[in-house]
């Protein structure tokens, strides 16, 4: 300890300190070494940037118009795939007309875009009869096999995630919903003309909707909707053999 005299008073000054100080003022220089560093020249770059993928999308929002942001990329690709530098100096010309085109068509403008009229999503397949039509869905027979882990197993299951909250674990029409007097009671499965609805009337019902029932098209891929149909036809109170023998579509 060193007891230095400064205008008339004493101070004290440990040596022990030194250490600590040229330690702490190396951590701060290589913060201040570290901040530079990530400094650039470029505006568009960002720099040193912690877990990125957390706030920057690695893929094209939706709605983004990207314009000619990755043309280079997808002209190098694409005139390559061609074969363009060793075709011919008579083909290059129509080589590059053919892969602007290309470009034009799948990669200006929007990246999100309307499907092209009549394109079908992958996965989906379309009813064959039209909404407005419900005459026609009558005639149309059950694509798969009745079997009772189709219809009693798998079929019940699909039932209870979709439709049991308005119809009742029964097709009674007492469902959680219909109790709380939130809808209108359904009609039983088992009373009346909902007795003798035939397995594309059902169908068709789950994929368009009626009523206060809206469509469940987009929710219930369709072997799901059809093994519904065969649990709501055993509801109607038909037995598993009775529907193997005579609504199976050949």
């Amino acid at each position: 300890m060193k007891l230095i005299r400064h205008k008339g008073k004493k101070m004290n000054f440990n040596l022990t300190n030194i250490p600590n100080i040229l330690k702490n003022g190396f951590i701060a220089l290589l913060f201040l070494v570290f901040g530079l560093v990530s400094c650039t020249e470029n505006p568009d770059s960002p720099g040193v940037e912690y877990m990125p993928d957390m706030y920057r999308a690695t893929g094209y929002e939706a709605y983004l118009k990207k314009y000619d942001i990755d043309s280079a990329d997808f002209f190098k690709r694409n005139l390559d795939k061609f074969g363009y530098d060793k075709a011919p100096d008579s083909l290059k010309l129509a080589i590059k007309q053919e892969v602007q085109e290309l470009y034009n068509v799948f990669s200006g403008g929007l990246v999100t875009r309307k499907p092209v009229k009549g394109s079908i999503a992958k996965g989906k397949k379309p009813f064959s009869i039209p909404k407005g039509d419900r005459s026609l869905a009558k005639s149309v027979k059950m694509p798969l096999p009745y079997s009772e882990t189709s219809a009693l197993v798998e079929g019940k299951a699909y039932y209870g995630m979709f439709c049991v909250h308005c119809h009742g674990p029964k097709g009674e029409g007492k469902g959680s919903l219909i109790k709380k007097e939130l809808f209108l009671k359904p009609p039983a499965y088992n009373n009346g003309s909902t007795k003798e609805l035939t397995p594309g009337e059902i169908y068709y019902t789950i994929y368009y909707g009626k009523g206060m029932m809206g469509s469940h098209a987009s929710q219930i891929v369709e072997e799901k909707r059809w093994k519904i149909v065969q649990y709501v036809q055993t509801l109607q109170g038909n037995s598993l053999e009775d529907l193997q023998s005579n609504n199976v579509e050949e």
